[in-house]
């Protein structure tokens, strides 16, 4: 029965811990938060967001084309038909009544038509074209200042995805470690169950106490809680990964990743300095976007000045119209009856005063200048005190798994000697299985340790790259 037992859990073991055919890679899962991940995603379309700005500063260079036209309708038109009657002129004066045969004799002696009116509809086109011809260099500043914000996009965007798989290698590294502890308290579960069984035989023997008994449920009750509190923490890990990765259906399983100790060891034995200069350096994501930042402020500050009073920008507007009653191109004799305008310009604009706005906005990007220095200035800080922190972190876990491992290399000589003796017959198995349970106990603390160490080992990594 204890041997079929045996087996089966050893069975258990070896279908949780063997590797699985569909498993992922770091690669492979790092691809998947490249392609997947919202936040990314979103960081990308702020790149193209910043793209469309450049190429409007770029457009500022080109002439700006606005047609306008209208076309209108009178159903009662305001000047309409005007005539003349010549009798009206004529009569009253000498000679008249030949005057009036000659008229007759013409087919005039009735009113005149002078104007036919205004026709029902009347049209009207516009073109105007503006040129800039010089702007004392701010759209060229404009475009480069757009160009740096493209590249501070394209910096974060860079930044955000090494951030991402940082979290997510640590992640993983927690998901490797969880296994292994996963592992190491079931192998404390069978222990705890043969002790259970040895000590209740005792018992019924009267050979220990009812005490004994409930010390060895307890012991066993605290292993299956820490199991508990095991896979908890692993759905939390999981569900962090499958936010990364945008996909709810990874598992345990399906996590193929082993920390590589000697990397985190190479880091701790690293020289302080060393790790300062790299991680403060301009290579450094971040202090390369507050560089670039300062840059744009440099650049804001130009255009205000650029911008200042009695600095005029010079254009070229260009106004073509046409208006008439007929529709040009279609209706017939518009070219005769229409008018047409073309009109040239060149037009200077410059405020004069404004109470001081500009001055103040000038005065604004100097003090913005200024705090992208002290920006830098903390941030570097920042980088120093959290490199600091987790170093500090490594090394107090480092030591506690140094603790740990002279613990147990005692507790392997301890079972060494009990086994001994119980094989001779001085001692009871339950020390022998006390002690296996008090080694299992402080391999997974060393565990523990290891994982806390490797989780501040990746903030460190992402902080050097």
């Amino acid at each position: 029965m204890k041997l079929r037992r045996k087996c089966s859990i050893s069975l258990l073991l070896f279908i949780l811990t063997m590797p699985s055919l569909f498993a992922f890679t770091h690669q492979q899962l790092a691809m998947k938060v490249m392609l997947n991940n919202p936040s990314l995603s979103n960081s990308r379309k702020d790149i193209e967001l910043a793209i469309l700005d450049v190429k409007d500063a770029k457009a500022t260079h080109q002439p700006t084309i606005e047609f306008q036209s209208t076309g209108t309708y009178m159903i009662n038109p305001p000047i309409g038909k005007i005539v003349v009657n010549p009798e009206d002129y004529i009569s009253g004066q000498s000679g008249t009544s030949g005057t009036l045969s000659s008229l007759s004799a013409l087919g005039l002696d009735g009113p005149i038509t002078v104007y036919k009116g205004m026709e029902d509809t009347y049209y009207n086109f516009a073109i105007q074209l503006t040129q800039p011809l010089y702007t004392w260099g701010k759209i060229n500043t404009a475009v480069d200042l757009y160009n740096k914000v493209v590249t501070i996009k394209s910096i974060q965007n860079s930044s955000l995805y090494k951030k991402l798989e940082s979290e997510l290698e640590a992640r993983e590294s927690a998901i490797y470690y969880i296994k292994l502890m996963n592992q190491n308290l079931e192998e404390q579960i069978l222990l705890a169950n043969e002790l259970i069984e040895i000590v209740e035989d005792a018992k019924e023997n009267q050979l220990v106490l009812e005490q004994d008994v409930l010390e060895a449920k307890i012991q066993a009750k605290q292993i299956e809680i820490g199991k508990k509190k095991l896979q908890k923490e692993e759905n939390t890990q999981l569900s962090k990964i499958a936010e990364l990765i945008n996909d709810n259906s990874i598992n345990s399983k399906s996590i193929e990743y082993e920390v590589n100790e000697i990397e985190i060891i190479n880091i701790m034995q690293t020289d302080l300095d060393t790790l300062i200069e790299k991680t403060t350096s301009i290579n450094n994501d971040n202090i390369k976007i507050l560089s670039i930042l300062k840059e744009v402020d440099e650049d804001q500050t130009s255009i205000a000045k650029d911008s200042i009073y009695w600095k005029p920008d010079l254009a070229l507007q260009i106004d073509a119209s046409y208006s008439g009653y007929r529709l040009p191109l279609v209706e017939t004799g518009y070219y005769t009856q229409d008018s047409a305008g073309l009109n040239i310009t060149i037009a200077l604009k410059s405020t004069i005063w404004d109470g001081g706005k500009k001055l103040n906005d000038i005065a604004r990007k100097k003090i913005n200048e200024s705090k992208e220095d002290l920006d830098l200035i903390e941030a570097k800080n920042q980088i120093i005190q959290t490199l600091k922190d987790n170093l500090y972190t490594m090394e107090l876990a480092s030591s506690k798994i140094e603790y740990q491992e002279l613990n147990s290399q005692i507790i392997e000589s301890k079972i060494n000697n009990l086994t001994k003796e119980y094989e001779e017959g001085y001692t009871d198995k339950t020390e022998v299985l006390k002690a296996k349970l008090e080694l299992k106990s402080s391999e997974l603390e060393t565990l523990q340790q290891k994982a806390e160490r490797a989780t501040s080992y990746y903030t460190i990594s992402y902080l050097l790259n």
